[in-house]
Parts: C-alpha cells; sequence; structure tokens
C-alpha cells in the first residue's frame, strides 16, 4: 500500500493502514536485518575453515620440509658411509700384512713368508671377488677400446690388433670397466 492509497481512506482506515505499512516495512526491513545476519554467519564459517585449512597447509609444509631434510641426511650418511663394509674387509688384510712384516722380523724362513703373502693375497682376491669386481682378460684378445688402452705397439706373429702384453691389469666392478687394462697391441 502506497501513501496516496492511505491518503483516499477515512480516518480509521487509514491509521489501520498505516500500522499494516508499517509492519510490512519492518518485516522488509526485518528481512535484510536476518539476510545479513546469516551472510555475516556464513563468513565466519568460512573464515574458520579458511584459518583451519591455512594452518593445516602450514603444518604439512613444515611436515614436507623436515621429510625433505631427513632424506637429505639419509642420503648424505649412505654415501658417506656406503664403503664401510669393504673397509672393514681391507682391515682384515691390513691386519694379516702386519702379522707378516712380524713374522719376517722374528723369522727368517721365506718360504713361510711367502706362503703368508700368499695367503693374504688370496683373502684380498676373494673380498674383491664378493664385490663383484673381476679382472680383464687381455693377452691372445682382439683389441677393444673399451676395455684395453694402447701403450705401445710391437711387431709380432700374431694377427694385428691383437694385445701381446699386458702392462698393467685393467678390472670390471660389476658390468662397468674401473680401469682398463693398459697394453701392448701387434702392428
Amino acid at each position: 500500500m502506497t501513501d496516496s492509497d492511505i491518503e483516499r481512506m477515512d480516518a480509521g482506515t487509514r491509521e489501520e493502514a498505516h500500522e499494516t505499512v508499517e509492519e510490512e516495512g519492518d518485516e522488509e526491513g526485518a528481512e535484510p536485518q536476518q539476510q545479513l545476519q546469516e551472510l555475516k554467519e556464513r563468513l565466519k564459517e568460512c573464515e574458520e575453515r579458511a584459518d583451519s585449512s591455512f594452518e593445516r597447509l602450514q603444518r604439512l609444509q613444515a611436515d614436507f620440509a623436515n621429510y625433505k631434510k631427513r632424506t637429505a641426511k639419509e642420503t648424505m650418511d649412505s654415501v658417506e658411509y656406503a664403503n664401510e663394509e669393504i673397509i672393514l674387509s681391507l682391515l682384515d688384510v691390513v691386519d694379516n700384512f702386519e702379522r707378516a712384516l712380524d713374522s719376517i722380523q722374528q723369522n727368517n724362513d721365506v718360504s713361510a713368508v711367502k706362503k703368508g703373502i700368499e695367503m693374504i693375497f688370496q683373502q684380498l682376491w676373494d673380498m674383491l671377488k664378493k664385490e663383484d669386481v673381476v679382472p680383464i682378460e687381455a693377452v691372445g684378445k682382439t683389441f677393444d677400446p673399451h676395455l684395453h688402452e694402447t701403450v705401445a705397439r710391437a711387431k709380432s706373429d700374431v694377427a694385428s690388433n691383437t694385445v701381446v702384453e699386458e702392462l698393467q691389469r685393467g678390472y670390471k666392478y660389476k658390468s662397468k670397466v674401473i680401469r682398463p687394462c693398459m697394453v701392448r697391441v701387434a702392428e
């Protein structure tokens, strides 16, 4: 109802209509207030969820940073101490060499010293074989640049590019050549 409608009515009816308009106005005024209150409540809930999610994100980021540091340290430790077992095996060989040297000073028996050194040599080879270190065969083989390194050429009765002499033995570790053979090759 508009104000012009109210003016056309008689005084009693006018008063009733005016009260109705005020009530409708109050309801209309109350409705935006109620909506505003609901929106504020929803905003507060959203802010609380956002804060909770942000805190969770921060914890996850901290956990991930700690994980990265921990795995980096573990990796460094494993690289740093990767050879520990091999070194312990080598220390056994060193101990046996020390015993052999002591034996030489106390006993002049050359055959006993020779036998002791052969045993130490065998112990060292057993350790290397256990680690998958194997010598590369060279003499009599065709020159292979992946396995051999030519130091010199020699005249020989064998076919050209055949290894005739091994000057330094080469080795493979697992499937990788870790030191090529230094060889003399037939011309």
